[in-house]
């Protein structure tokens, strides 16, 4: 495999309470510069929104670069990109969400009451419900026992986040709703999502987007896109970025 010879820089935003370096298999064969960005302390600490993570990241990074985000990531790269297209020539969301919470107008998202039942416990007992979330990544996977040893040295290490900052930014989730920005963006878009995502349920086709997004449901995978999917992940990434609709060449 092998992505566009010329690759340029990619900038990597990690999601929700993991490590960026998760996905390291996406990106370890890239061609270019590799700016890969967690969602730590110190950045939480300086933003109050997914709005102000993006707008920090491209005061750091103003050049044209593909931009690819995971899960929370992928809000903080769409909002890049609706704040200045320049800096993004594409986007790539990995397991990624216009919006979290499930209402009666939008069913792909997480239900308000487990959503509270998980804010609350990760008040009380943050360690234990980081990494329940840790395995809730990978619960549904096709893949689930191969998954869950990729995934061993990770929750040995920990949360990557204070607790304070793991809550504060809980709440981007909860708040966050970028339905229309994703409908409207006008940068060349990739969508990955995990046909057997628990964390939130694919929401391929249920909203209109514009000719130059696409959308691509990998059969088998959870919300990991960096454990055994990520060949099957990589292959769709240089179709589209090889692709007109991509990066052009």
């Amino acid at each position: 495999m092998s992505f566009p010879q010329e690759g340029g820089r990619l900038v990597v935003v990690g999601g929700w309470g993991v490590r960026a370096e998760m996905l390291e298999d996406l990106y370890r064969s890239w061609p270019g510069t590799v700016e890969v960005v967690s969602l730590e302390d110190d950045l939480i600490a300086r933003c109050d929104s997914v709005a102000d993570v993006a707008e920090k990241l491209l005061a750091r990074y103003p050049e044209p670069s593909v931009w690819m985000g995971w899960s929370l990531g992928a809000q903080v790269v769409m909002a890049a990109a609706r704040q200045n297209a320049g800096a993004v020539s594409a986007a790539i969301t990995l397991a990624g969400f216009p919006k979290f919470i499930a209402d009666e107008r939008w069913l792909n998202g997480m239900s308000e009451e487990e959503f509270g039942v998980f804010s609350r416990g990760l008040s009380r007992e943050p360690e234990r419900y980081w990494m329940h979330f840790l395995l809730l990544m990978i619960n549904g996977s096709a893949s689930a026992l191969a998954e869950r040893q990729r995934l061993k040295p990770w929750l040995g290490q920990g949360a990557p986040v204070s607790s304070s900052n793991l809550v504060k930014s809980l709440r981007w989730l909860e708040r966050s709703d970028q339905r229309l920005l994703w409908s409207q963006v006008n940068v060349p878009v990739l969508h990955i999502t995990g046909a057997c995502d628990q964390v939130v349920a694919t929401w391929v086709g249920a909203l209109e987007t514009q000719p130059s997004s696409i959308e691509i449901s990998i059969p088998g995978m959870a919300h990991w896109p960096g454990g055994v999917f990520a060949d099957e992940c990589i292959a769709v990434i240089e179709r589209f970025l090889g692709s007109s609709t991509g990066m052009a060449s």
